[in-house]
């Protein structure tokens, strides 16, 4: 079976690179934050002792990424501003997640599907490394060299999951630590990562750590409960850092909170409509109405939406499918920040970015109902393997094209154009126009 572990990883490092090569071929996006975050970054180029205190402690641009800069710094060293290696050190980053995935679906999967052969475990976990890796949602984290501190805070956000794992197998508290300094990592490449506590809590349901919370609640208490709060005081202190940056603070002049409440809704279905069916892929997605403006009354359709999808989430806790419940969990945690119903500073209502990490759960979830209907509806194995292959390979071959999207500053701006133009057809409202000035790349 190590053969065919093996041969998965390679398998899944070529097809990742397959789908992604156009992007050594682009360049850099002078209109869209690679100018101020790398190429006119003073600090790149004259990295002193003091600066890179400074750096470490204050927010850039409204922005922490002291550990993103440091990549670029690296690479500036060595190779000077050449873009195909800024493009290729985020295809290597996000080449290792999709690896990391793999590893951890696996080591998931021995735990709770013990009566699975290993072969079953280790096919049905290249099936959601996959999707993580060659999904068109992903390219725009891929191919913006802007937005290389979704790859590298990724990274270090699966490996403290993945040491975090090898903590609850082992027990060894100084894996904790290990655990937390890649905490600080990921904090330190993108302020997203500071979500993390919510992924371990998940991680602990899955490998059934609240099993004895009645009758061991001494024991849930010192390990479980206090391993959390330890986490949780980190990101605690990284919140403060950022309120007294003037960052993670509300903004004051927002939508109301039940236009926020279905702005929510609107998104957490969007992103399940969008990996499902990747089709008119945007960089940049309007709100539907300025703020002090009516919603448009469809929006009033995305409660009922919710339901069905509580509906499914209930059914599958009846029936003790841990397995879909933890895939759903780490889909709803790492949307949680940008989901609108707490007001934060966002020009846009969804972005494909903020979905890099959420593929793994819907991934699991999907690669377990493909699997489901596949053993239970022996008649239709035929048509779910055709549906099953026509679909991968839509994803490689739209993301192979959607990545040329990313060519330069005038392609990427001809997508959002071609947005604009499609509202205007629609008489809907251009909120936040980004062709007006630019836009900074948001948390």
């Amino acid at each position: 079976m190590k053969i065919l572990e093996k041969r998965q990883q390679l398998l899944l490092i070529l097809l990742t690179i397959l789908v992604f090569f156009p992007n050594f071929f682009n360049d850099f996006q002078l209109a869209w934050d690679d100018q101020w975050q790398l190429l006119d970054f003073e600090f790149v180029v004259n990295h002193s002792y003091n600066a890179m205190i400074y750096h470490f402690t204050n927010f850039y641009q409204g922005q922490y990424f002291p550990v993103n800069t440091v990549l670029y710094i690296l690479l500036y060293e060595s190779f000077g501003f050449n873009a195909s290696v800024y493009h290729a050190a985020c295809l290597l980053i996000h080449v290792f997640n999709a690896l990391l995935v793999y590893g951890i679906i696996v080591n998931v999967l021995a735990f709770v599907k013990r009566n699975w052969t290993i072969a079953r475990i280790r096919w049905f976990s290249f099936m959601v490394a996959l999707i993580f890796a060659v999904h068109p949602l992903q390219v725009e984290s891929v191919a913006w060299i802007s937005a290389s501190k979704i790859v590298l805070y990724t990274l270090f956000t699966l490996l403290a999951i993945r040491f975090y794992i090898s903590y609850i197998k082992s027990g060894k508290k100084i894996l904790l630590l290990v655990v937390a300094l890649c905490y600080l990592l990921s904090f330190g490449s993108k302020e997203q990562a500071i979500i993390l506590p919510l992924n371990l809590i998940a991680f602990d349901y899955i490998f059934n750590r609240y099993r004895n919370v009645k009758v061991r609640l001494r024991e849930f208490y010192s390990t479980v409960l206090l391993e959390k709060l330890f986490f949780l005081l980190i990101g605690f202190f990284m919140y403060r850092f950022s309120v007294a940056n003037n960052l993670g603070t509300f903004d004051v002049e927002t939508y109301p909170l039940y236009q926020r409440l279905l702005f929510g809704m609107s998104s957490f279905m969007e992103y399940i409509f969008r990996f499902i069916a990747p089709v008119k892929l945007y960089y940049f997605y309007f709100f539907p109405i300025e703020i002090g403006e009516n919603l448009p009354a469809y929006y009033w359709g995305y409660p009922v939406l919710i339901l069905i999808c509580v509906f499914f989430v209930l059914s599958q806790y009846e029936r003790g499918n841990r397995l879909v419940l933890f895939g759903i969990m780490l889909f709803v945690i790492n949307l949680l920040l940008v989901l609108h119903i707490v007001p934060m500073p966002r020009k846009m209502i969804t972005a494909d970015r903020y979905m890099y990490v959420s593929i793994v759960g819907i991934g699991i979830v999907l690669t377990w109902l493909i699997q489901w209907v596949y053993l239970k509806k022996k008649h239709w194995r035929k048509i779910v393997i055709t549906l099953c292959c026509g679909w991968m390979i839509f994803l490689g071959v739209h993301s192979h094209e959607r990545t040329k999207d990313w060519q330069d500053s005038d392609s990427i701006k001809q997508n959002v154009t071609d947005l604009i133009e499609r509202r205007k057809a629609q008489d809907k409202p251009v909120v936040n126009n980004p062709l007006k000035g630019g836009l900074h790349e948001e948390k």
